[in-house]
C-alpha cells in the first residue's frame, strides 16, 4: 500500500491550532479534501499545489459543540454540519462526520456519523477519500486513493453509479479531476458517468457555472473540456457548443486555444469557444447570450462576454488605414485589448510565427492610434445636441444621427474635431437634407 509520509503535509499554522483544540476538547480532527489529495499528486511530482487548497477538517463534535469551542465562528451550513471557524482573518471550514441516509441527485440528505470511516464512504472518488490526523499523525485511505493518485486513476468509491445518482454534479467534478492531473477515467467509473449524464440537468445553474469556472481557472482546461464533449455532457447545459464539438478539428483547435489564454480570464477563456460557435457576429453574441444566460452568470459578464464574442470578426490587419483601426477602436471600446488576446490565443495554439507576428503588427499600429487618444465617441466631440438644436434643429432622433455623421467624418480625419468646422460641416447637412424647421 502506498504511504505517505505525514511530515509531508504542511498545513496553514491557523488550521494546526483548530485541530489541537478540538483534540483538547476530546474529539477527533482530520484534515480531508483537496489539501491532502493535492499533498499526494505533488508528491510525484504532479500538477498541483497544496498550499492553495483549502484545508478542511472532518470532526465528530457537533456543530454546537465546534462553535463552544472556538470564539469566532460562523454558521456556514450548520444544518449539513459545517462550522466556519476563524483564525487571524482565515476561514476553516469545519464538518462534522456525516453519511446520507435520501439524496435526489441534487442535494442530500445527511445524518451525523461517528467515525471518520463512515465519513469517508460517503464521498466521491477515491483520491478525495484520504485523512490525515495531525495529533496521531495518522493516514487513513481505506479505499486505495493514495495508490489511485500514482496509478494515474480515477476512481468512483463504491459503486460509481450510486455516487454519481447520489449528487449527479460528481460527474463534472469527475471531468475536472481527471483533466486536472491527466488522470485515466477507471472503466467502471467512466461508463457510469456515461450513463449518468442525463441527470445534469437536475442540478442547480449556480453549481454547473461555479464548476466550469474551476474548470476554466486551470492551467489547461482542454482535458476536462474534450470529457464533456467525448461523454455527452455539452447537450444539457452548453447546446451552443455541441455543433463545435460535432468537428473535431475545429474543437481541438478551439480547446488549444483555450488553454493558450490566460488562466485569471475564465471569461476570455470560454469566450474562445463561444466566437467559433458560429459564423456571423449576431449568431456568436446570440449564442454568448443564450449560454450566460442559462448559467445564470451575473449581468456584468454576460454582456461583456456577449460584446466579445460580438467583435471577434470582422478584425483589422497591419495594413489597414489609420481610419481603420479608428473605426475599429471606435466600436471595440474598451475591449480592444481583450479582442487581441482572443486573437493571439488561437495564434498561439496554432503554432504559426506568421499568425503571431501579423497579429503583432496589428496590436502595435493599433495600440499607436490607441494612444493619439483620438476622439472615438458622440461625448468626444467638439459639438453637443444642444449646439444643433441651436442651428435649427427639432429635437428628436435625428440629432442623434447627424452627430453619429460628425462623428464617422472625425475618425476619418481627426483634425476635422474643432467646433466651428462641425458646426460648419452640420449646417451644410442640414440643408441638404432640409432637416431645419421651417
Amino acid at each position: 500500500m502506498t504511504r505517505l509520509d505525514p511530515s509531508r503535509f504542511s498545513p496553514p499554522e491557523g488550521f494546526r491550532r483548530i485541530a489541537r483544540r478540538l483534540e483538547e476538547e476530546g474529539f477527533e480532527a482530520w484534515a480531508v479534501g483537496g489539501s491532502i489529495r493535492d499533498t499526494y499528486v505533488e508528491r510525484i511530482g504532479g500538477n498541483a499545489d497544496p498550499a492553495r487548497a483549502d484545508w478542511d477538517l472532518a470532526t465528530d463534535a457537533r456543530p454546537d459543540e465546534v462553535m463552544a469551542a472556538f470564539p469566532r465562528t460562523v454558521p456556514v451550513g450548520v444544518s449539513h454540519g459545517t462550522v466556519g471557524v476563524i483564525d487571524e482573518a482565515v476561514l476553516y471550514e469545519v464538518t462534522t462526520f456525516r453519511r446520507d441516509i435520501e439524496t435526489d441527485g441534487r442535494h442530500a440528505r445527511v445524518v451525523f456519523a461517528m467515525s471518520i470511516d463512515e465519513d469517508l464512504r460517503r464521498r466521491d472518488f477515491t483520491v478525495n477519500a484520504i485523512a490525515w490526523r495531525p495529533e496521531s499523525r495518522e493516514v487513513r485511505d481505506p479505499y486505495g486513493g493514495a495508490e489511485d493518485i500514482e496509478a494515474g486513476i480515477l476512481r468512483a468509491v463504491g459503486d460509481p453509479g450510486a455516487r454519481f445518482r447520489e449528487d449527479y454534479l460528481r460527474v463534472l467534478r469527475g471531468f475536472r479531476f481527471a483533466g486536472r492531473f491527466g488522470w485515466e477515467v477507471e472503466s467502471r467509473t467512466d461508463e457510469a458517468m456515461r450513463e449518468a449524464v442525463d441527470g445534469l440537468s437536475v442540478l442547480s445553474a449556480e453549481r454547473v457555472r461555479e464548476e466550469l469556472t474551476k474548470v476554466l481557472g486551470d492551467p489547461a482546461p482542454s482535458a476536462a473540456l474534450d470529457l464533456y464533449a467525448t461523454r455527452g455532457a455539452l447537450a444539457h447545459w452548453y447546446p451552443e457548443l455541441a455543433g463545435l464539438a460535432a468537428d473535431r478539428d475545429a474543437w481541438l483547435a478551439a480547446l488549444g486555444a483555450v488553454d493558450a489564454g490566460s488562466a485569471g480570464a475564465a471569461n476570455v477563456r470560454l469566450a474562445q469557444l463561444l466566437v467559433r460557435a458560429s459564423d456571423t457576429p449576431d449568431g456568436r453574441a446570440e449564442a454568448a447570450e443564450s449560454l450566460f444566460s442559462r448559467l445564470r452568470f451575473s449581468n456584468a459578464d454576460r454582456r461583456y462576454v456577449t460584446r466579445l464574442a460580438r467583435l471577434y470578426l470582422p478584425f483589422v490587419g497591419p495594413v489597414d488605414s489609420a481610419a481603420e483601426h479608428r473605426r475599429w477602436l471606435a466600436s471595440a471600446g474598451d475591449e480592444w485589448e481583450d479582442v487581441f488576446d482572443l486573437h493571439f490565443a488561437g495564434a498561439r495554439a496554432e503554432g504559426t510565427e506568421e499568425a503571431e507576428r501579423y497579429l503583432a503588427a496589428t496590436r502595435e499600429r493599433v495600440h499607436e492610434e490607441w494612444l493619439r487618444e483620438p476622439p472615438l465617441t458622440l461625448g468626444a466631440l467638439a459639438v453637443k445636441g444642444d449646439d444643433l438644436l441651436d442651428l435649427g434643429l427639432s429635437p428628436g432622433p435625428i440629432v442623434r444621427l447627424l452627430l453619429e455623421e460628425l462623428l464617422e467624418q472625425v475618425i476619418e480625419d481627426p483634425d476635422h474635431n474643432e467646433r466651428a468646422r462641425l458646426l460648419d460641416e452640420a449646417r451644410r447637412l442640414i440643408e441638404i437634407g432640409s432637416l431645419a424647421d421651417a
